[in-house]
């Protein structure tokens, strides 16, 4: 800024008969400028209490914050692990006033060499109902497992984070005229075990099925670009998030990845999808599965982005007619 003489030499006399009230004006207009808060990235439509509630979730699930207790897991791999983890889950669903349901399974396709524990275990869902009468179901699912000796933070406890999230902003709507069922799916990285049985209880019972939207690995963004990869995808689910991607700005790569949970719903003829970071496109987390896959890899920006894209897709999902 130049200083008071220097402006007043070069002033016109009448401004000059003004200065004070015109420096004055200046010096109001300056600090009610700086102390306004920055506007935020248009792409942050869930706001900042949304990522500490995914910061919150994967902390728990990472052992970074104890689970129960003074307990901190170290995987989610063991039995004793995962009996905590559903726990967890279930007080997460009734925190919002929902119904937790465990949906127990044995495998049907079983190895004879194999204990038959290995393919018995639980997923844990819920439905969020419309609000008005609809038999027409949006499935949201994302595996709890971790492989043995890993925290799992990137594997799988971002899919969790977000899909928990967008079932806390999907409940605030005032209009959903379809159903949306959250599953969290167990023996993900046994070969798909958890989402195989549940698929195959959903065709047992007929349930019209509209959609089924799955996330796995969601934490890692190295470039920057925020971009995604859609598994598989039919050409309408194509069609629907490509579209909003576009408004978000976000990149969409598609893959040919058919060896997590979609592929399980997408074999019995559902229209299915699976939401991932850039796996196949070569940015994707170098921790995969290792003990390195820690909380403090994430990148917490990257996936409250990617939430911000999956929640506006399933929000018109759910409130077209």
């Amino acid at each position: 800024m130049k200083p008071l003489f220097f402006i007043k030499k070069h002033m016109n006399p009448i401004l000059i008969k003004h200065s004070s009230t015109i420096l004055l004006f200046l010096f109001i207009f300056n600090v009610s400028s700086s102390s306004k808060k920055e506007i935020p990235n248009p792409h942050y439509e869930l706001n900042a209490s949304t990522l500490e509630l995914q910061k919150k979730i994967i902390g728990k699930l990472t052992g970074n914050e104890t689970i129960n207790g003074s307990i901190k897991l170290k995987s989610r791999f063991t039995k004793n692990d995962k009996v905590l983890v559903r726990e967890y889950l279930k007080d997460l669903i009734m925190d919002l006033d929902l119904k937790a349901k465990k949906h127990q399974f044995i495998a049907q396709e079983r190895s004879p060499n194999i204990p038959i524990d290995f393919y018995k275990g639980a997923n844990i869902h819920t439905t969020l109902y419309s609000t008005k009468k609809s038999d027409e179901y949006v499935i949201l699912g994302a595996h709890f497992d971790s492989v043995e000796n890993c925290p799992g933070a990137n594997d799988n406890a971002t899919g969790v984070a977000m899909i928990y999230s967008l079932l806390t902003k999907l409940k605030n709507l005032e209009v959903r005229n379809k159903n949306v069922m959250v599953i969290f799916f167990d023996d993900e990285e046994k070969g798909l075990i958890g989402s195989d049985a549940f698929a195959k209880m959903l065709k047992g019972k007929n349930h019209n099925v509209h959609s089924v939207h799955t996330v796995d690995q969601m934490g890692w963004d190295k470039d920057g670009d925020r971009a995604i990869e859609l598994e598989l995808p039919t050409d309408y689910l194509k069609s629907k998030y490509s579209k909003i991607a576009k408004k978000h700005n976000i990149p969409i790569h598609i893959s040919d990845v058919d060896y997590t949970d979609h592929k399980s719903f997408r074999n019995l003829g559902y229209n299915a999808i699976g939401l991932t970071e850039e796996y196949k496109n070569r940015d994707t987390t170098p921790h995969y599965h290792a003990p390195s896959d820690t909380y403090d890899t994430i990148n917490f920006d990257y996936l409250l982005s990617t939430t911000n894209l999956m929640y506006s897709v399933i929000e018109e999902l759910i409130t077209e007619e």
